[in-house]
């Protein structure tokens, strides 16, 4: 486990954000002043991105939610297929790692003829996405092996930032990504110490449940995600809200969960869900900062952080939860069994 390339990647995180902020401070500012001009000037937003990337497109969504302006979120398959329309004279951020995933190459062909301007969000400069867009912020974080750990956060900072230009918070925005960096690294350098506490919750075939609300929905769709093609294990990431609409009827003693519980406006609601899950019998470990609120709960417990930083750092003790699993399952770790880190057809693997 020591020697993988994948702890090599989720330790060096800090480092690669490090060199994210630079990039939009530096070199790729001016990109980012004008994709947040775009986004000014739009009369209707739409935000898209599949897998990892579709995930760390939330909190600009969120963000852009906030200020009250006409924005969506699609998964690119299904606005490729089903949505496209909804493009019309919309100004399209298209977020994707690679910038050559099947589906990314087949809509930027089609919005350069509908999409009022296309702004990428992507890691290489050099891809078809960044090419053809309107406008290319390219994150600059360190590369993954394979499982997305650096580029995953650095993209989520990087829209971040991007939200901030937008709503004319860069400074603010950069600030506190700025004061949250240095407590990286001593987070995974603890949840290390601690990583064993894994084995025991996490029962092999049994399926494990991320929740979470607003900024943080992001890290449990992340999470499942993380667990599935890292540990090969079944995992579900759901909006919290919805998960007590019909779901909690699974609760009972083979139940596992991770609630999400950063400081914001939610934050009571998720302490007091994670408690009747275990009124219910099942087990549940919390991923927040630690307080009176949850005491008796199994917390994770982060550095002080604003909502909309959160996703930043509550994903990486389940980056390293998944890492655990992979290695308690005696399998490869952090790589995959059935396709490449880059998926270029839509019918075969």
């Amino acid at each position: 486990m020591n020697d993988s390339r994948l702890l090599v990647d989720i330790r060096n995180q800090e480092r690669s954000l490090i060199k994210v902020l630079a990039a939009q401070i530096g070199g790729g500012r001016a990109q980012l002043t004008e994709a947040g001009r775009l986004l000014r000037a739009a009369q209707k937003i739409v935000i898209t991105g599949i897998g990892a990337s579709l995930h760390s497109a939330y909190p600009l969504y969120y963000e852009l939610a906030l200020l009250g302006w006409n924005c969506t979120i699609v998964e690119s398959a299904e606005l490729l297929h089903y949505q496209e329309r909804i493009c019309a004279g919309a100004v399209v951020v298209v977020v994707s790692r690679s910038g050559e995933s099947v589906e990314i190459v087949k809509l930027i062909g089609r919005l350069k003829s509908t999409a009022q301007s296309v702004i990428a969000v992507c890691n290489e400069p050099d891809s078809t996405l960044a090419k053809e867009a309107n406008v290319a912020v390219i994150v600059g974080s360190l590369p993954d092996e394979i499982v997305a750990v650096q580029s995953y956060t650095g993209t989520v900072a990087a829209v971040l930032l991007l939200a901030g230009e937008a709503a004319g918070e860069f400074e603010k925005v950069r600030g506190e990504i700025a004061d949250c960096l240095p407590q990286i690294s001593p987070l995974i350098a603890e949840q290390l110490e601690r990583i064993g506490e894994w084995d025991d919750f996490y029962p092999v075939g049994a399926p494990i449940y991320f929740l979470g609300r607003g900024p943080s929905y992001a890290s449990a769709l992340e999470g499942a995600l993380l667990v599935g093609e890292t540990a090969k294990e079944p995992a579900v990431g759901m909006a919290a809200g919805n998960f007590r609409h019909g779901p909690v009827e699974i609760v009972d003693s083979n139940f596992r969960g991770v609630v999400f519980a950063a400081q914001g406006k939610t934050r009571a609601l998720n302490i007091a869900l994670a408690k009747e899950l275990e009124r219910f019998g099942g087990r549940v470990r919390v991923i927040g900062q630690a307080g009176e609120d949850s005491g008796g709960l199994g917390m994770i417990g982060l550095p002080e952080l604003t909502e909309r930083i959160a996703p930043l750092v509550d994903i990486v003790p389940v980056q390293l939860a998944a890492l655990r699993l992979a290695f308690v399952k005696g399998l490869e770790i952090g790589k995959f069994r059935h396709t490449g880190q880059v998926t270029r057809d839509e019918v075969g693997f």
